[in-house]
Formats: structure tokens, sequence, C-alpha cells
């Protein structure tokens, strides 16, 4: 069976601690796939919060955000209690939409690689729409 592949990336610019905890560890004894995902949206969720951006319904900054394609390579596994570093950078930055590059580590050994397409969207008009002006100036001056 042909696999997606990823490549890492040659440069992050930003990066997050993460914790597997052992809600995230699946009949496997290991990190599960699920449980992956769940904490690039956390490293996701972060950032945005750091640009000062609430993507939560009710919030003064609010707009929505769909994940249009997301693919993953895991490389190695990771277990309940392990501190883990999310490294990631925004690319492919368009009016409506921009990629996220993640690469999960535990020290140097890479856990694993993911790309994610991102789509800014309106669930009140249930339209796509163009990302805030202000987000691209956020995006320059975050460090």
């Amino acid at each position: 069976m042909p696999r997606v592949t990823l490549t890492e990336q040659q440069s992050n610019e930003y990066n997050h601690p993460l914790t597997v905890y052992t809600i995230d560890i699946n009949y496997a004894g290991h990190l599960g796939n699920k449980a992956l995902l769940g904490l690039v949206h956390e490293v996701r969720a972060y950032f945005l919060k750091a640009l000062d951006f609430i993507t939560i319904v009710g919030n003064k900054q609010w707009f929505g955000l769909i994940i249009a394609d997301l693919a993953v390579n895991f490389k190695a596994e990771a277990y309940a209690y392990d501190q883990l570093m999310a490294d990631w950078q925004i690319d492919e930055l368009r009016e409506k939409s921009f990629r996220l590059f993640h690469r999960i580590r535990r020290g140097e050994q890479v856990i694993a690689l993911d790309e994610t397409g991102v789509i800014t969207f309106d669930y009140q008009s249930g339209h796509v729409v163009t990302l805030p002006d202000n987000f691209f100036d956020r995006i320059t001056n975050f460090s």
C-alpha cells in the first residue's frame, strides 16, 4: 500500500511543550492517533491564543477554522508521561487559508510529522471568509 510521505521541514519557527497523559494511551500501550491529533489541536490553540485570536464562539476576536486536510506520519512511539516538544511553522499563507507543519519529538527523536491545511470560516453565514487583516501582521511579529 502506498503511504503519504511528509517531508520534515528545514526549519521550525515555533515550539510548544507537550505531555503525554495516561488518557492519550491506546490499547497497544502507546500514544494513539486520536490523542496525537488532540495534541496538535492544543498546539494550534495555544498559537492562536498567543496571537490574541481565540476561535471559540462568543469571543470578540472570533473567527472559525476548518481543517481542510490533514496528514500524519508516525515515526516512533510515545508513552505515558513522556515530555514532548511540538516544533512547527505556519506557511502558505493565503487570503483565506494557511498550512501548519508540525514535528512532534521526544528529545531529538521524531515521534510524528503532521501537515494541516486550515481554512477560515464564518459559521454564522456558512461561508469561507478572509483571514482578519491583523492576522498577517501578528504572524509577522510573533516570536
